[in-house]
């Protein structure tokens, strides 16, 4: 009878200590958000009837070769992350147009700002810039 208990409050302790949590969670427990996806992004206005978009995250235009055509109502999956390792402890999500050249060029479509210490979350932005305008979507953890 001795031993049953003694696993019996063993198996407590461990349910009460541990627990499998999100990402999200964890990162709330962390202190705020260490990583931020763009989701989709929809163009409500392409400035010369076309944009050939890109995400770039705090100046990195690492996505600068894999454009997306998008003309006004178009919607496109991003599925594109970076994490937060700026000096400054936030991350700027911009959208490019491609305009070609060499070395490449890009027009600015708009970007927002998060801090690392925002709390997990999921949003959408509308950004403007050079005759464009883009709703985007987003999820911080």
């Amino acid at each position: 009878m001795v031993r049953y208990n003694q696993a019996q409050t063993i198996d407590n302790l461990n349910d009460q200590l541990f627990t499998d949590i999100t990402a999200q969670q964890a990162a709330m427990v962390e202190g705020g958000t260490r990583q931020v996806t763009v989701t989709t992004i929809r163009s409500l206005e392409a400035g010369n009837g076309s944009d050939r978009v890109f995400v770039s995250f705090s100046g990195q235009n690492n996505d600068f070769r894999r454009t997306i055509t998008m003309r006004k109502g178009s919607v496109a999956n991003i599925g594109r992350s970076s994490n937060f390792n700026s000096s400054n402890g936030s991350i700027t999500v911009r959208l490019r147009d491609s305009i070609g050249g060499t070395p490449p060029l890009a027009l600015n479509l708009g970007s927002f700002t998060l801090p690392s210490g925002t709390p997990p979350k999921s949003g959408t932005r509308t950004i403007s810039g050079s005759g464009s305008r883009y709703e985007v979507s987003f999820t911080a953890f």
